[in-house]
């Protein structure tokens, strides 16, 4: 049996539907429901004593909510026992309905919200009538920009300043003029006279950027909303000398600013406009070099001729409706396809129709640098503004972040973040990376996609990714295993500090254990060596004119002589310019498997308990088996070769001319050295054939050397890139690079 009890009380009303809410019963509860819409804003059903909801009450529910909602209130539901909830859950109408565990906390709420509506009241202002809505608990946080940086649309809110649109990396002052932002849109009207005054809507406003010099933010919330009653128009200086007559019914502090909506069907619009005087503000002497204007002295109760701010003229402006929120107002009506214009107030001379208005005001102004996340630097170094800026997007959990300089790589600079929350508590380390757009888009895609499904490595988790221009960042956890106190070295420092007899076993675990997910499970398929390993495709474009210039090697020229022997070899640089497009679309029958993609000892990362940590994915993909042990060999053969003579060059070319004569992989050369520095030598041969080994292993012993040398070309031809390597190295690199281009063509 299905019964209905009401229940009105401190005027909120209840409803108590008990027994089975099916398709019988929902008649019953609709009719009741509807004799209630009329009288009531808000309405409560409490389901403690429900436990089936079928979906012809849910229906009922959604027409009454859509009906108290068009007036400002809500429908709420309480006391949801699991049955009930769960067909709420499934429909997705949790999304809908306020949901609360008891009639109580539904009526706390009621109470708050009606507060919030405030007191409404009519002022009478020489000839015209005012409707007037106070809202009392009104967040106010007005703020002064006083010095140039870049600024989120989201961070400047209601806004009006100096400045351009950050749509580079660096502010050029070209563009300087005058901007207005309201919500997702921001207007800007250049000193320039000759240049037309543009607009901007975003979807998402913390992602949009602004150069700003000097600017105030009006605060997030207005604290009156004025109508006008009755009347067939009102000029602006008019309506703004009333508006600033209007009693406060609560102290507010002084008038800051006025938005007006004027939904008149000649010209539609919605205009900001500033009502401080900013002669009596702390704004900096900053000069601008195509206009020295900064924030005109704007409209007084005594001047009203210099307004500053800015008109929006719209196609149309949709009445305001009951109970809609004031930035949801905004926001449906300030749209790209919505907005015909913006101009300057002193552009033209004109009426408002029918204004509705909102009042900003201002008790005491803040410096916005006290109100946003502060991000400071260590070691002396200077945060680009872009990167600050991107640092700010990312970290919004924090109050405070405190960034230092780890490295910075040939496509990305990596650095370390401590950051703290807005009560002061430390969050957990991150690292932040900045590096070119795509490079980070492919960053996070590859990590959540080859990552974090193959292998355990705590330090590959990416917390959030933004960007700006072509630029990008990305925000990684940085915790190790043992928790915030674990220190993390990467490989390069015990690379230079163990004997190769620690070493062999510390690569055996990266190899063969943390990383078998991905070498241990080769697929047998085509692989396209001379398209996937071009490294002039990816980070070195200009890798031929680059050894033209500093080791005068001419790409053009099929042969080149090696110096310090006199004998003549292929030139690599000849190779990659015309036998690597030849053959791009040529496939190799070989093994792939998912790899780093640039895996070296700074990407490479372990705690004091050798457990080990990825990071830099933007590369991981699956490829030619091999890639990966070729890359760090190239590492231990030549960046870390020692070249501190010509008499130490020439050695190496004679050892490395006998290393890679080889025309099969499974064919370990001779390692025997003469030279000097014969234990760092030692280590670097040998973790060589180490990393041939694993090559070995994980392509069932495939003994064509020719994908292992292709390999080890995309990373070889590039360290003539390198700006820290020693020309000797360069040299070196050029003439490894020729053999392997030789045993490359004999294999033909």
């Amino acid at each position: 049996m299905f019964t209905l009890s009401i229940q009105n009380e401190g005027a909120i009303v209840s409803i108590i539907p008990e027994g089975r809410l099916d398709t019988l019963s929902s008649t019953f509860f609709s009719e009741k429901l509807k004799s209630l819409l009329d009288q009531e804003q808000y309405l409560i059903i409490d389901f403690s004593n429900c436990n089936y909801l079928a979906s012809s009450g849910i229906r009922s529910l959604m027409l009454a909510a859509k009906t108290l909602n068009a007036r400002g209130g809500a429908l709420m539901l309480a006391s949801l026992p699991p049955e009930v909830f769960q067909v709420i859950e499934m429909t997705g109408l949790q999304k809908v309905f306020p949901v609360f565990k008891d009639d109580t906390t539904a009526r706390e709420e009621i109470l708050r919200l009606r507060n919030k509506a405030g007191l409404t009241y009519e002022v009478r202002i020489g000839e015209f009538n005012f409707h007037v809505q106070d809202f009392p608990e009104i967040n106010q946080t007005p703020l002064i920009w006083n010095h140039p940086d870049i600024a989120g649309y989201n961070e400047l809110g209601i806004s009006i300043g100096t400045g351009s649109p950050a749509e580079s990396l660096t502010d050029d002052g070209e563009n300087d003029g005058t901007f207005t932002t309201i919500g997702n849109c921001a207007g800007f009207i250049p000193f320039d006279k000759d240049s037309p005054p543009e607009f901007r809507v975003l979807r998402d406003p913390a992602a949009g950027g602004i150069f700003v010099q000097q600017a105030l933010s009006f605060g997030p919330d207005p604290a009156l909303l004025i109508k006008l009653i009755n009347t067939t128009g009102i000029e602006l200086k008019m309506l703004l000398d009333a508006v600033l007559q209007i009693p406060q019914k609560s102290a507010k502090g002084k008038p800051a600013a006025l938005l007006i909506a004027d939904s008149g069907p000649a010209t539609p619009s919605i205009i900001l406009v500033s009502l401080v005087d900013t002669a009596a503000l702390p704004l900096s002497p900053v000069v601008l070099t195509r206009n020295p204007e900064l924030l005109p002295t704007s409209v007084t109760t005594g001047d009203i001729s210099a307004l500053h701010g800015a008109r929006f003229l719209l196609n149309e402006l949709s009445p305001i409706i009951p109970g809609e929120l004031f930035y949801e107002f905004l926001n449906r009506s300030l749209t790209i396809e919505n907005i015909e214009s913006v101009e300057s107030l002193q552009s033209s001379v004109f009426s408002l129709q029918s204004p509705a208005s909102w009042l900003f005001y201002a008790d005491e102004w803040c410096n916005a640098d006290d109100q946003r996340i502060k991000v400071e630097t260590a070691d002396g170094f200077i945060l680009d503004p872009y990167k600050s800026f991107l640092a700010r997007r990312l970290y919004t959990d924090s109050g405070r972040v405190v960034i230092k300089q780890l490295h910075g790589g040939y496509s990305a600079q990596t650095f370390q973040v401590e950051s703290y929350d807005h009560e002061g508590r430390k969050l957990r380390p991150t690292v932040l990376k900045i590096a070119n757009r795509n490079l980070i888009s492919r960053e996070a895609e590859r990590c959540q996609q080859y990552a974090l499904p193959y292998i355990m490595n705590n330090s590959a988790i990416v917390l959030g990714t933004a960007f700006h221009c072509d630029q990008g960042a990305l925000r990684y956890n940085f915790v190790g295993i043992g928790g915030e106190q674990t220190r993390l070295k990467w490989l390069t420092h015990l690379f230079n500090e163990w004997p190769v007899e620690q070493l062999e076993p510390l690569f055996d675990k990266i190899f063969l254990q943390i990383l078998k997910p991905w070498y241990g499970q080769p697929v047998k398929e085509n692989v396209f060596p001379y398209r996937d390993q071009d490294p002039t495709l990816t980070f070195f474009p200009t890798l031929c004119e680059t050894a033209k210039e500093l080791l005068s090697i001419d790409p053009e020229e099929k042969f080149m002589t090696i110096i310090e022997t006199g004998e003549k070899r292929i030139n690599p640089y000849w190779f990659l310019r015309y036998e690597f497009p030849r053959r791009r679309n040529q496939p190799i029958g070989y093994y792939s498997a998912i790899c780093h993609g640039d895996l070296n000892m700074q990407n490479i990362l372990l705690d004091k308990e050798m457990n080990v940590y990825l990071i830099d994915f933007s590369e991981t993909k699956p490829r030619s088996a091999i890639s990966d042990f070729a890359r760090l060999e190239a590492i231990f053969m030549i960046e870390h070769a020692l070249l501190d003579t010509e008499e130490d060059l020439q050695r190496m070319i004679e050892f490395t001319s006998r290393f890679y004569n080889n025309s099969n992989l499974n064919h370990l050369p001779d390692i025997t050295w003469t030279g000097g520095a014969p234990e760092i030598m030692k280590r670097n041969f040998m973790l060589t054939l180490k990393m041939r080994s694993y090559a070995i292993g994980c392509t069932s012993g495939e003994p064509n050397i020719v994908p292992y040398y292709l390999a080890l070309l995309e990373w070889i031809l590039p360290i003539v890139c390198y700006s820290s390597a020693p020309v000797e190295v360069k040299r070196l690199s050029a003439y490894i690079a020729g053999m392997l281009c030789q045993v490359i063509l004999a294999a033909d």
